[in-house]
C-alpha cells in the first residue's frame, strides 16, 4: 500500500512551465502576473488537485489572518448566534476564527497560549477569565486582546461590556414600581465580571428604598442552574416575589421553575433578565429583559479587535466600548400605567 504524494507548487510550476514565484503571485490577490501566465498556473493546479497553503503563505507574509475564539460551553441561548456573527463578520474581513474551548469558570491563559502558537492576528475572549501575564504576552507579541463581558486592567487590551449599570438599575426600579419588595437575585457561582456590575447596580437601588436582596440563587448562565436555583428560593416558607436573573437564559430556568410550582407570573413572581435573547419573546415565556441586538454586539466586537484606537480608554489605557442595552417590557412583569 502505498501513501499518495502531497502535491506542491513546484509541481504546479513544472507542468505549466512556470517559475515558482509565479505561481505564488498567480493566488495571491492584487499582485502582478500576466494574464497568460495566471490561466496556465490555474489551469496546471486544476489539473493536478492543487490547493495554495493560506495558512503558510499568511506566516511568509507575517500575517495568518487568523482571529482565536475563546470560548466555554454554550449554556446561554445567546452564545452560538453571537458567535456565529462574529465569525461571519471575520470573513467578511477577509479572516478566519479559530475556535479554541475552555471549561465553564475557567482560565482562558492556556486557550491564549495555544491559540498564540498559530500566530493568530488577534484573540477574543467569550469566557473564562484572563490573568495579567497572558495578556501581557499577547501585548508583547503584538497579538491584540479584545475581551466580551470581562475585563482586565492590562494596558493595550480592548473591552466590549455591556451598560450593565444602567440597565439593572432600569430593571430594579421596574420591579419595586410593580409593588415588589421581596426581591432575589440569582448571579454566577464564578462572579463574572458583568454579573458583579449587575448585582452591585441593583443592590444600590434597593439601598435608596431601604431595602436589600431577599435571597440569593447561584447559577453558571445556563437554563438548568437558573431552574435549580429558583426551585431552592421559591420552595421555602418566605419565598421571593420577584426575580432578578443575571441573564435571560437563568431568567427562563425561573420562569420553568415558577410553572413547575404553580406559581402565577407575574401576580405573584415577577422575573427580569438581562440579553434579550430570542427564546425570551416566546409565548411560553414572555420574559421583560434588556439587551442588544446580536449584529450591534458582533460589529462593535470587531470594531474594538480592529478598530481599537477609535475607542476611549479608561485610567489603565484599556481600550473600553460600552454596549448600551434596551428594554423589552413583556408579561414576566406586571404592567405600569
Amino acid at each position: 500500500m502505498t501513501t499518495k504524494r502531497k502535491i506542491t507548487s513546484q509541481d504546479v510550476a513544472d507542468l505549466a512551465g512556470v517559475s515558482r514565484s509565479a505561481v505564488s503571485r498567480s493566488f495571491t490577490p492584487g499582485s502582478y502576473v500576466s494574464d497568460n501566465v495566471r490561466t496556465r498556473v490555474l489551469g496546471a493546479a486544476k489539473e493536478l488537485g492543487y490547493l495554495p497553503n493560506i495558512l503558510a503563505r499568511g506566516l511568509i507574509a507575517g500575517s495568518s489572518g487568523l482571529v482565536a475564539l475563546i470560548i466555554g460551553p454554550m449554556t446561554s441561548p445567546q452564545d452560538a448566534p453571537l458567535i456565529e456573527v462574529v465569525t461571519r463578520l471575520l470573513g467578511e474581513k477577509g479572516k478566519r476564527a479559530l475556535l479554541v474551548p475552555i471549561p465553564t469558570g475557567g482560565l482562558a491563559d492556556e486557550g491564549l497560549l495555544q491559540a498564540l502558537s498559530y500566530q493568530v492576528e488577534a484573540a477574543i475572549v467569550f469566557a473564562g477569565t484572563v490573568g495579567a501575564a497572558a495578556a501581557e504576552r499577547c501585548t508583547r507579541i503584538g497579538t491584540h486582546l479584545t475581551l466580551f463581558g470581562r475585563y482586565i486592567g492590562e494596558a493595550g487590551t480592548s473591552c466590549v461590556i455591556y451598560d450593565n449599570p444602567t440597565s439593572a438599575d432600569a430593571a430594579t426600579r421596574l420591579l419595586i414600581r410593580g409593588g415588589h419588595r421581596k426581591i432575589g437575585y440569582i448571579g454566577t457561582r464564578h462572579r463574572a465580571f458583568s454579573d458583579r456590575e449587575r448585582h452591585d447596580a441593583a443592590s444600590a437601588v434597593l439601598a435608596e428604598y431601604g431595602m436589600h436582596f431577599h435571597c440569593y440563587g447561584e447559577g453558571d448562565y445556563g437554563h438548568d442552574s437558573g431552574f435549580q436555583a429558583a426551585m431552592a428560593m421559591l420552595n421555602t416558607m418566605d419565598p421571593p416575589d420577584a426575580i432578578f436573573a443575571s441573564n435571560d437564559a437563568m431568567a427562563l430556568g425561573v420562569i420553568d421553575a415558577a410553572r413547575v410550582l404553580g406559581i402565577s407570573i407575574p401576580d405573584q413572581l415577577a422575573v427580569v433578565g438581562i440579553d434579550d435573547h430570542p427564546m425570551g419573546s416566546w409565548p411560553a415565556y414572555r420574559l421583560t429583559s434588556w439587551g442588544a441586538k446580536i449584529d450591534v454586539l458582533g460589529d462593535a466586537i470587531l470594531r474594538a479587535t480592529f478598530d481599537k484606537e477609535s475607542l476611549p480608554c479608561d485610567r489603565a489605557n484599556v481600550h473600553m466600548l460600552r454596549v448600551p442595552l434596551y428594554p423589552a417590557l413583556r408579561d414576566s412583569t406586571r404592567r405600569l400605567d
